[in-house]
């Protein structure tokens, strides 16, 4: 008997499990994790939150201001700390922090406007606050000064942080009227060592019709580009060959600091390549017209540089120039 009495319990478990499983769905279920003690199951905190039960809002950590006086507490939560109540008072010289309570920097990224702040994390101690006139790319703007939540629509449709070249940028994420000036750039390489100059080093003229670039690099090579009028003109594309008989009106020169070895395009046997990749002038300057200059120029140089007596020669490769003009 007892026996029975055991078995029908059992069965009797068994299918009102089953018939109560059968008429949950998708919208009253609870996932069994809600209540295993683990913060898992995308939940917010343990056991509560996302797929679970919501969390009390007195523990969550999120300030909710028509329940709460401050970030939880107050209203229907328990009474606020004295340095948590969003309020400057007693001996603080911050909302919330200074004299009993801690430094004003420590609230610089808990989503309240506290501490010394101007606005919530920003001011004060903490970062300064973007601003949309202020000439840089910061907060969430997309360009500088324009894009975002806070500042008025970017003159392009481009991207300042999308890595290619779009709306008014003159190169990839550079230039035009919303995004950082592009970098100044020459490098190059001599057999399989690159040479870079350092932008404050390099050097730049140009007066109408002569063009001159240079610069040391850090690898203690030196090098002196200089094309005046070019045979395929001042134009995006052009290729023009460098060898004695271009020079002094092209020329290519490379010194070994070193060993102050000279190599050069109008030594007997070089032969080289300047080529102008591109012109990009900046929005809304003058029509494109050389005598200007005002953009970004990018160059290409390469070749089999002899020295003076024709014993000695390097490789010159891969060497490219970037240069942000304003004349």
């Amino acid at each position: 008997m007892k026996n029975r009495h055991l078995i029908f319990g059992f069965f009797a478990v068994f299918f009102a499990s089953f018939f109560l499983a059968s008429c949950l769905n998708d919208d009253n279920k609870i996932p069994p994790n809600c209540y295993d003690g683990i913060l898992n199951n995308g939940e917010q905190l343990i056991d509560c939150g996302g797929p679970c039960e919501p969390c009390d809002h007195c523990i969550d950590g999120i300030f909710q201001p028509d329940l709460e006086e401050w970030l939880d507490c107050g209203g229907e939560c328990g009474p606020c700390d004295p340095c948590n109540n969003g309020i400057e008072d007693g001996t603080e010289f911050g909302i919330d922090c200074g004299g009993p309570c801690g430094p004003c920097s420590e609230l610089c990224n808990d989503g309240l406007l506290n501490g010394l702040e101007e606005e919530v994390d920003c001011g004060g101690e903490c970062e300064a606050c973007p601003t949309c006139d202020d000439n840089e790319m910061n907060g969430d703007e997309l360009g500088i000064d324009c894009g975002g939540t806070e500042c008025p629509d970017c003159n392009s449709s481009g991207n300042c942080g999308n890595g290619f070249e779009d709306g008014l940028e003159c190169y990839t994420d550079c230039g035009g009227p919303d995004c950082p000036a592009c970098d100044t750039v020459l490098q190059w390489k001599v057999g399989s060592v690159t040479h870079v100059v350092t932008a404050e080093n390099v050097t730049f003229t140009w007066n109408g019709s002569a063009l001159t670039i240079g610069g040391t690099s850090l690898q203690n090579g030196s090098i002196a580009i200089s094309a005046t009028n070019p045979p395929s003109g001042w134009v995006n594309g052009g290729s023009n060959t460098v060898n004695p008989t271009t020079a002094p009106q092209l020329t290519l020169v490379y010194t070994d600091v070193e060993t102050s070895t000279l190599y050069s395009s109008g030594f007997d046997g070089s032969t080289g390549n300047i080529s102008i990749i591109d012109y990009e002038e900046w929005p809304n300057a003058p029509a494109t017209d050389w005598d200007t200059l005002q953009g970004i120029l990018r160059i290409g140089f390469s070749g089999t540089l002899k020295d003076a007596t024709g014993d000695l020669s390097i490789s010159l490769s891969q060497g490219v120039g970037m240069i942000s003009t304003n004349n």
